[in-house]
């Protein structure tokens, strides 16, 4: 099971960083991706890096703690998808308020927990 399970993750991530290159190169107006919406070609990465890195907690089975906060930061990324699919209205302001939030909670965890270990 593992092994689909990294080879999921792995192909989740190619298409993540595949349409990434495509969302910059659209951008850079080289006629790359053409016929996607430009909500689709940024909600892609976003989605498929979140799923990638929830596949990855099934494989790593962290402590308990470290779950959590990786499942924070791969829900950030799923809503933030969303986000970018949705039309401009306010529900889509406040979940992209939301988003902003959970990546601030986030990276505090992160710091927070590190500081504590370095102990100075």
């Amino acid at each position: 099971m593992n092994k689909i399970l990294r080879w999921l993750a792995i192909a989740l991530v190619g298409l993540a960083l595949a349409s990434t290159l495509g969302l910059l190169l659209r951008d850079a107006r080289t006629g790359v991706a053409r016929g996607l919406s430009a909500a689709t070609i940024s909600a892609v990465p976003l989605l498929a890096v979140g799923l990638s890195f929830l596949v990855v907690q099934a494989m790593v089975r962290p402590r308990w703690t470290e779950l959590l906060k990786n499942l924070l930061l791969a829900a950030t990324f799923l809503l933030w998808g969303v986000v970018q699919l949705m039309t401009q209205s306010v529900l889509s302001k406040r979940l992209g308020d939301v988003v902003v939030a959970l990546f601030v909670v986030d990276l505090a965890w992160t710091i927070l927990a590190s500081a504590k270990f370095t102990g100075k």
